[in-house]
Parts: C-alpha cells; structure tokens; sequence
C-alpha cells in the first residue's frame, strides 16, 4: 500500500501507481514512497495506471460561455463552443476536457481550460499499451501536471513562472500565475529536430548517438570546439522563436512580467541552457529538476514521472483532472450489459408469473416515461433557442471587435516600423560603430592595420595587412577572447604580397 504522506484510505484497493511513457516505451511504478524503474508492463487490477499525452497531441485553449447555463447543460455548451472556437472538424468526435479558471469568472460569463485530442492519436500513441495493462486510469495532458510543484509547496504560488521542456519528439512551453495553469504550446524544437537542424547548420551528418551523448554530459559547453560555434547557432535560434511565443503570451494574458523561468529535458539538465534563457530572454533561470521527496533508483527519472505519481495520488483520494482516456476499468457487474441482462431476465421471469401486476406496472411505467420524455423535450427547445440567440448575439460581437483588432494591429504595425526605424538609428548604428572603432585601439598592440571597412547589416568587412602572418592571428584570436558571445569573426585566408612582402586578409566580423 501507499505509505507516508501519500497514504490514503480511498485508495486502500491499490497496490501500486505505474506511470507510463508511452511514446519512449519508459515504465516507472510507485510503492512505499520509492519510485524504480520497471522492464515490462504486467496486467494487475490493483495497480493504478497513468500515462501523459505530449503537447503535440492535443490543443489547449480557453472557452467562455454564458453563467446561466445549468450544470447539467455545461458540458453539452463547453462543447459547442470549442467546436466553434477552435474550428474543429464537426465530422470528427473529438475527446474534449476542461476544467473552470474561477478568477477569469464575470458577472455573464465563466471561463474554462480546454483540451482538445483526436481519438485516432490516442489509439495509435497509447493502444500497444492497453494491450499490456487492459486499461489506462488516467492519460494527463503533460504541461498541466506542472501545477502540483507548487501544491506540494516545493515552489512558491506567487508571480508568472515559465517552463521550456525539450523530449525526444516533442518539446513544449509552459506558463503558471500563481501557481495556476495559465498557457502551455508545443514547440518545433523536439530533440530529434535539434538533431537535424544541427547537421544541416554543421553541413555534414554526425553520429546522433553521440550528438545526443554530448548534450547530456556536456550540454551546450562542449569541448568539441568544431561543435560549438554551430550549437550557439541554433540555441540563439530556439531561443528567439521562445521569446516570440512568450511575447504573444504575455500579450494575450495580460502578464507584465515572467519573474522566473525553469528548463529540462526528459533526459536530464542541459548545461548552459539556463544562461541562453537569461542572456535572450532576459530572465533569471534555473533547472527543471526538483526533490519531490520521493526515494528513487536512478540519478534522474524524467520530472513527469514523479507528477503523474503525485497527481494519481489525488485522483485516488477522490479529486479529478482533465483524463483523455478511453481504456476504462471494466464496470461493475450491474453496470455491464451481461449483468444487466442476467437482472433483467430474473426480474421477466418474476413479472411473468404474476401477469396482472407486470401489465399495470408497465402501464405505469409507459405513462411516467411519456411525460418524462415530454418534458425533457420542451426543456432542450427551450435550452436550444436560447443558445442559438446566444450564438447570434457573440458572433455579432465577435465581428465588431475582429475589425477593431485589425485597425489596431495596422496602427501598431505603422508604430512599431517607425520605432524600430529610429531604434536602429539611434541605438544599434552607434552601438555596432563604437565595437568597430574599438577593434582600431587594438590593432596597434599587435602592429596590425586596415585599409578598408565595409558595412553589410551586422556583418562589417575588415581589409587587414601586415609584416607577419602570426600579428593577424593573433589579432583575431584576441578579438575572439574578448569580444566573446559579443561578436563572431571568420576569415577565409591569409596571404602574403610576394612584392611587398606584406600579409593581407579579410576579416568578417558579425557584431551579435
């Protein structure tokens, strides 16, 4: 059974919590406060089975409907709306979950987190592991698990926290307010396109077991120097496309600030990711990696195994969350149709041999149903008008406030090319000149001179000469060492004027 904190008398029928990755085919199981890993999944009815479905496979958004809807109609209205929202396809029946924002909540209208998955990629993600286990109690959409770092107090619920997560074929960011669920997006960069897009950058293919093995144990500060000109490249990429999606974010969630921001990986730390986040973000980061309190096996278990457990505890103790999925414990006997007809036979057998009160009951029951289904029917006339009026009314609405948006949007986009023009002029022509003109101060310590500068954007063009070939180098490895993360220079060759006996060489320099 469960022990310590995590016990519980609602889940005295479960022996152990197995969590499951169903994309890498990784399997960790929960017992005596100790997480291990486990070789092979093996059907047992008191184990308790979750699982997590990657940002990729599922879209999150946010619905609004209206406060007079009943209880009993919200899912029914959810629905709709997210249909309509999102665009869904209506031919398609799509697994929708959702859960209520209470501090989004207004005077007319309530707002929720949605989920949306396909059911064709839950079959193709998670069937294969069906085949093993029977069923699956739960299947959490993976960013949303965050939230219990700050339940267990291991984080304080206070500000806008960000978290970037990169996994083998998915990588995905996600924002909290006060330790609340706010947004979550996958991203492009999954390990396996950082693996193509860093041969492609480096011109060659390279071994992915060992670019792989390097990001582990050396992470961005590798000693392959021929490596790690090109990583810079493409992690000042990543981080660019991160700061648009966080700009839109903050955009479109009204958040001034993202006070603290955290990156992992399914495979550990990556080293001077945290320094890439603060240098191109702008905020103070640290590792996605916590003491959940929980003895383990492994140096490093993948963070989404210990949350799975630690929310599979709450579901066990009564709470819900947004579950995707459709491999469901079988019912209890009165609640499956072979038991519903092992009942229903008994009860004919017993009406039969008193003919009289099966007639007038079934009178009775006819008559009740009748009246029942009547009303039901006026109720849902009723419920559907008063949508449709709804409807009506919010798309009106939504019209109006598209064609403020796009006026505004072409007043901001006038604004901001004036901003950027006077920007560029005022701030970075003399920021990269005042780099330039630095370079002249030391050119004369190592006797080096230049006869012409040209100037292409942030790449300017340096003519050099010199009485030695060693003077330029050393000029640029100087320049190298402290201009560093500041500048990137390259020089195709040095050559020397037989006449004049004089090195000549252009030198490249692209001011970061």
């Amino acid at each position: 059974m469960f022990s310590g904190s995590h016990s519980s008398e609602k889940g005295i029928g479960f022996q152990k919590i197995v969590s499951i990755n169903a994309y890498q085919n990784q399997y960790y199981q929960f017992l005596n406060n100790s997480i291990e890993k486990i070789a092979k999944l093996q059907y047992d009815k008191k184990n308790f089975v979750v699982s997590t479905i990657d940002a990729k496979d599922f879209i999150s958004s946010i619905v609004e409907v209206s406060v007079n809807i009943p209880p009993e109609d919200l899912q029914d209205a959810i629905e709709l709306k997210a249909y309509d929202d999102l665009g869904l396809d209506q031919a398609v029946e799509y697994i929708i979950r959702y859960f209520e924002i209470p501090s989004r909540k207004t005077d007319k209208l309530r707002s929720f987190h949605v989920f949306v998955a396909e059911p064709e990629v839950i079959h193709e993600v998670f069937d294969h592991v069906k085949q093993e286990v029977k069923y699956i109690d739960y299947i959490y959409p993976k960013p949303y698990l965050i939230q219990n770092i700050y339940e267990k107090e291991i984080l304080e619920s206070y500000g806008v926290h960000g978290y970037l997560y990169f996994q083998k074929e998915d990588a995905f960011l996600a924002l909290f307010k006060d330790g609340e669920y706010i947004y979550s997006k996958s991203l492009k960069y999954s390990f396996e396109n950082i693996y193509e897009r860093f041969c492609e950058l480096y011109g060659e293919r390279v071994d992915e077991d060992s670019f792989f093995e390097m990001l582990k144990n050396e992470g961005l500060k590798t000693s392959n120097f021929d490596y790690q000109d090109h990583l810079m490249k493409l992690f000042s990429e990543i981080f660019l496309y991160v700061n648009d999606i966080l700009i839109y974010a903050k955009r479109a969630f009204e958040i001034e600030k993202i006070d603290m921001f955290y990156t992992g990986s399914e495979s550990g730390p990556i080293l001077g990711l945290n320094e890439y986040a603060h240098t191109y973000l702008g905020i103070e980061a640290n590792d996605f990696d916590f003491d959940y309190e929980m003895e383990k096996g492994d140096w490093y278990i993948d963070q989404f195994h210990f949350l799975s457990v630690l929310e599979a505890i709450k579901n066990i103790e009564g709470e819900d969350s947004p579950n995707f999925t459709i491999y469901f414990r079988p019912p209890p006997f009165v609640a499956r149709r072979s038991g519903q007809f092992i009942i229903t036979t008994a009860a004919t057998i017993v009406l039969a041999l008193s003919i009289p009160v099966y007639n007038y009951t079934y009178d009775t029951y006819v008559k009740i149903s009748n009246d029942r289904l009547k009303k039901e029917e006026a109720r849902l006339n009723q419920l559907v008008t008063s949508i449709k009026r709804e409807i009506a009314a919010l798309e009106k609405e939504k019209s109006n406030i598209l064609a403020r948006i796009e006026a505004e949007n072409s007043l901001f986009e006038k604004k901001k090319k004036i901003l950027s023009a006077i920007y560029d002029k005022k701030v970075n022509y003399p920021m990269k000149a005042k780099t330039i003109v630095g370079f002249g101060n030391n050119m004369t310590k190592f006797d080096v001179r230049v006869t012409k500068i040209t100037d292409d954007d942030n790449l300017f063009t340096l003519s050099l000469y010199s009485k030695s070939e060693k003077q330029i180098t050393q000029f640029i490895k100087y320049l190298t060492d402290t201009y560093e993360n500041r500048i990137h220079t390259d020089i195709d060759k040095i050559y020397k004027d037989e006449d004049t006996g004089i090195y000549h060489g252009d030198l490249k320099v692209t001011v970061l």
